[in-house]
């Protein structure tokens, strides 16, 4: 019997047989809130499938380890498509995973993923589904960034963080923003004052909550 998590409408493409295999070859890890699930620079040996839960995808700088950049976040039945990148040569991985809250992660070995491909059609189909989600991410970041401004990023930012968490607020400081969207700390204050001047959010000791 497969996993009851895999019940997930984010698996709905996947064959009970597949679900069953997952279940067979994979280990449910636990990850506590900031506990690193990939490193950067390392070398990956799973795919991590989120089961519950959720994880952040971060960029850090090659000259400063200390600076981030926020890429996307993974929810229940999204896989981290960077973890492939381990099976080509000196494939370690480019980005790093964070777990976001306390989530289930189902550890796939990748040396399992070519013959899983081979057996089951649909794990390929689902595999590019999360690819093309990740990249159409990237893209509106990458559109954010030359496009918009760090304004309008930096509200999005905080709406998909409530979102995430199914709350009206964020308790992040401003340091840690300013870190994910790879600005200063005097930046992202003088735009959550602007923004609390059009009247979109508050600002208080516990964070920023949004308005209406």
């Amino acid at each position: 019997m497969s996993l009851a998590y895999l019940n997930h409408e984010g698996f709905d493409i996947l064959s009970p047989e597949l679900k069953d295999h997952l279940t067979n070859i994979g280990e449910v890890v636990e990850y506590e809130k900031g506990d690193l699930i990939l490193d950067y620079g390392l070398h990956a040996d799973f795919m991590p499938i989120i089961l519950e839960g959720s994880a952040r995808v971060m960029r850090i700088a090659d000259d400063d380890p200390s600076k981030e950049l926020l890429l996307y976040f993974l929810t229940p039945g999204e896989i981290c498509p960077c973890a492939a990148f381990s099976q080509l040569p000196n494939g370690n991985m480019p980005i790093t995973v964070e777990a976001e809250s306390p989530s289930k992660i189902l550890h796939i070995p990748l040396e399992g993923l070519t013959p899983m491909t081979e057996a089951f059609s649909e794990w390929r189909i689902y595999e590019l589904g999360n690819f093309r989600r990740r990249f159409e991410e990237l893209l509106s970041l990458v559109d954010n960034a030359i496009f918009n401004q760090l304004e309008a990023r930096l509200l999005a930012y905080i709406e998909k963080r409530c979102l995430l968490n199914n709350r009206r607020g964020v308790s992040l400081s401003k340091v840690k923003m300013a870190s994910e969207l790879g600005t200063s700390r005097e930046v992202v204050s003088r735009l959550l004052k602007n923004l609390e001047n059009k009247g979109v959010l508050t600002q208080d000791k516990e964070g920023v909550h949004l308005l209406g």
